[in-house]
């Protein structure tokens, strides 16, 4: 067999063995039916080799196959137990059913003594991991116990159970991997003995002391519902499936976070002008630069000024555009004297913390978690940028005479304003903007074709900033006859933008869906105004 051939066999094999993504689910390798797939590719090789032709002499990866081959046609199916021969009738049919092989290999792997055929399989697999794993880095990781959310708190309610009794189940096909760190490193959780048999792999600290957490240790731990977490203390991100915890504290540690000691002193002149100093005690103290005082992450501090500021609060931006307010607003760490209230949740702001305030003097303001929420801020720091120019303001049509205009939306034909208010009801007659008859009120019709657009909708703004998104909106009409559930789905309402006019963003992910059948109404919460 010529080396192209031996070099589709290993990566076939190594296809087989490849170890199972963390998103997927616990089920038994040799129920997958791409794996299955690859063995049966694996099989129609192996059948079309001529053993004379073998090269001499052979490598240790195909002297092992044509031993496998030898055995295959020299075997008395008589004298095997019957899984055996079932497995082996199986494999000269080169064409089976998944269920039927999976079956009869878990079957044939329990036999005892193990058969040749199945030994050779296996040091074919091992030789194939080891030859792949010579190019990676390899970590085990053995978490101590299961722990899931309940009520914002973590429950410990299973100590990890392994087994080291089949080698089968050890294979890297039954492991899970993770990169947590950036490092060129993989980490990996055998499912089956959870590290146990893998002794010539390094093993990641099953325990350890950290400097956050000076109290107790920390364990490594298996997060079960990987839809449901809370955030790291150290980086206030969500925590990763396998990360350190310490039951008696519910305190809890990103892997990457815990592989890092605390930085004890800071200088952050952005902040303040001193050196700030780690406060490792777990405490609630007001923020300066938040004004919360929640314990949910260190805090830094400078005790000569009475200055505490969390450490996630540490990134936080100077200057930023949010989709509440026309101009950009900047951090202050304090606020004059008066009634402040927040912008984005309109609750009363503490003048004596720091928050965000207009720069061109308007009295509007800002807590500081409120206004860089991914909903509102789209993310990027100003601070240092100049002012954008304002943009020429695009108006929605250009007026040609007394009544008479050319709109946007349509601009080959002129509209005219129709102020007949004792016309007929006709059903017929719908705005192309909004998607609702005309029932009152004055239109804009087209002079040449049936176009139709309400007055007041033909005055929409072409730009706008909306509460429910932080990049600007940009109206468009012209309805394609074709529905994306997900791209034509309006962010606001949820409604499919199924026609008319819509606000959309660069982005394209958000739409607005207008409505001006009911301008009172809310276009984020469906309800009509009924305060100021």
């Amino acid at each position: 067999m010529d080396s192209v051939t031996e070099s589709k066999l290993v990566s076939l094999t190594s296809q087989i063995l490849s170890p199972m993504e963390s998103t997927k689910s616990d089920l038994d390798w040799f129920t997958d039916r791409n794996i299955i797939s690859f063995i049966v590719q694996v099989i129609s090789l192996v059948s079309s080799m001529d053993l004379d032709l073998q090269p001499k002499p052979e490598s240790e990866f195909m002297s092992l196959t044509t031993q496998i081959i030898s055995l295959l046609h020299s075997i008395d199916l008589d004298s095997q137990p019957k899984m055996l021969s079932d497995l082996v009738l199986l494999i000269s049919q080169k064409n089976f059913e998944h269920f039927d092989f999976s079956f009869t290999f878990s079957r044939t792997l329990v036999l005892e003594p193990e058969p040749a055929i199945m030994s050779l399989i296996f040091q074919i697999f091992s030789l194939v991991i080891s030859m792949n794993l010579k190019r990676e880095k390899l970590i085990s990781l053995c978490p101590q116990a299961f722990i899931r959310l309940s009520n914002g708190e973590f429950d410990v309610f299973e100590a990890i159970s392994y087994s080291l009794d089949s080698k089968w189940e050890c294979l890297p096909l039954n492991w899970k991997t993770y990169w947590p760190t950036r490092e060129d490193i993989t980490y990996f959780r055998c499912r089956n003995c959870e590290g146990r048999n893998h002794k010539e792999y390094n093993k990641a600290p099953v325990e350890i002391k950290h400097s956050l957490h000076r109290k107790h240790s920390l364990q490594l731990v298996l997060l079960c519902e990987e839809n449901y977490t809370r955030v790291c203390y150290c980086c206030d991100e969500d925590l990763r499936r396998m990360f350190y915890y310490c039951p008696p504290c519910d305190f809890a540690l990103n892997f990457v976070c815990a592989k890092k000691e605390a930085i004890l002193y800071i200088d952050q002149p952005k902040w303040h002008e001193h050196t700030l100093a780690l406060f490792l005690r777990k405490t609630s103290l007001t923020c300066n630069v938040c004004a919360l005082s929640h314990s949910r992450c260190p805090l830094y501090m400078c005790p000569p000024c009475d200055f505490v500021i969390h450490k996630s609060c540490i990134s936080l931006p100077r200057v930023i555009r949010i989709s509440r307010h026309l101009h950009r607003i900047a951090f202050t760490a304090s606020f004059d004297q008066g009634d402040w209230s927040c912008g984005v949740c309109r609750t009363k702001i503490d003048n004596d913390y720091g928050g965000y305030a207009c720069i061109k003097g308007c009295s509007y303001a800002a807590h500081s978690k409120c206004a860089t929420q991914s909903n509102v801020w789209d993310g990027q720091e100003l601070d240092g940028e100049p002012e954008d120019i304002e943009e020429e303001q695009l108006e929605p049509f250009l007026k040609i005479s007394d009544g008479i205009i050319q709109h946007f939306s349509h601009q080959h034909h002129h509209l005219r304003l129709d102020e007949n208010t004792s016309r007929d009801y006709d059903e017929n007659k719908q705005c192309q903007a909004c998607i609702t008859p005309i029932y009152f009120g004055n239109f804009y019709s087209c002079m040449q074709c049936d176009f139709l657009v309400h007055e007041e909708c033909a005055k929409l703004p072409r730009k706008i900033y909306h509460p429910i998104h932080p990049h600007l909106l940009s109206l468009v009409g012209g309805y394609d006859g074709v529905i994306s559930y997900y791209k034509d789905k309006c962010s606001a309402c949820t409604g499919l933008c199924k026609g008319g006019f819509f606000y959309e963003c660069e982005c394209s992910l958000p739409v607005l869906w207008i409505n001006i059948l009911f301008p009172e109404m809310c276009n984020a919460c469906r309800y009509a105004q009924t305060t100021a």
